[in-house]
């Protein structure tokens, strides 16, 4: 921002993923660098803070869903509301893992967008024992899914968490540039289209 009273810039995200993947640590974590255990809370949960990303001051909402069964029925009107989304699973849980491409395709669905700011987070990462994805596994899937990805441990430490969130501002703020000055959304789109292509012609052999 410009010198003198800058404006803060709104980045609305929102936190999605099976039950159990420490959505509510993650946000938790990101917000008061402390660890708290799985819990079970009845409502959403928005945390708000204020961070400087590269010279910008942002006004940052997160918005965490309770996981009941399944997926809330207003789902989408929280989509339409965030400019961009954690995608929680756990290393630990297979079904956390299949569960993420359903979530994705409601996204992009509900936001009418060839790239939706997305960061596909793979969690639990200090419980390699329990592993039951590989990040090769979780590289794939993002790749496929238009998302960044990271591996992280948010009961280990603040720092993975810090990351994954300030890169998901980013790919925000740069979807709200003006398009020539956009970074890294029409590689993004370009690699989507060589994707395709590629795709394709594979099919024709």
């Amino acid at each position: 921002g410009a010198g003198g009273a800058s404006t803060m810039l709104p980045v609305k995200v929102l936190v999605l993923g099976a039950g159990d993947t420490g959505k509510t640590a993650l946000c938790v974590r990101f917000i008061t660098k402390r660890f708290i255990g799985e819990y079970d809370h009845k409502r959403e949960m928005t945390y708000r803070c204020s961070r400087t990303v590269d010279h910008e001051d942002v006004d940052l909402e997160i918005l965490d869903l309770p996981c009941k069964d399944g997926v809330p029925a207003s789902l989408e009107s929280y989509i339409c509301w965030a400019d961009g989304f954690l995608l929680l699973y756990s290393i630990t849980q297979r079904l956390t893992f299949t569960e993420v491409p359903r979530l994705k395709a409601l996204i992009d669905k509900t936001k009418h967008s060839l790239i939706v700011p997305t960061v596909l987070v793979a969690n639990k990462a200090d419980l390699e024992v329990g592993r039951k994805v590989t990040t090769e596994e979780g590289g794939r899937l993002a790749k496929d899914l238009r998302c960044s990805f990271t591996e992280l441990s948010v009961a280990e430490a603040a720092s993975g968490v810090e990351a994954a969130v300030l890169q998901l501002i980013r790919l925000v703020l740069d979807q709200q540039r003006p398009l020539p000055d956009r970074r890294s959304y029409m590689l993004t789109v370009r690699h989507a289209l060589t994707r395709k292509l590629t795709r394709s012609k594979t099919m024709q052999w």
